[in-house]
């Protein structure tokens, strides 16, 4: 398993950050049935989730 660098990390927790909230507010329309904005906060979330990833991984590959 390759570790990531405190810095790669540092940079990478906004982007985490607002993965969650994105998630939070998924959450939030699933409980009120609004299916439609669910699946676009998910798909935000996984997206910006996706994008933390990719850049941690580019950045360690640059150090």
């Amino acid at each position: 398993m390759a570790t990531v660098p405190a810095a790669a990390a540092v940079r990478t927790t906004p982007l985490l950050l607002v993965a969650v909230l994105f998630g939070a507010v998924a959450a939030f329309f699933a409980s009120q049935a609004l299916w439609p904005l669910t699946a676009v906060a998910v798909a935000v979330a996984v997206v910006v989730l996706a994008g933390g990833v990719w850049l941690s991984g580019r950045k360690s590959r640059e150090l």
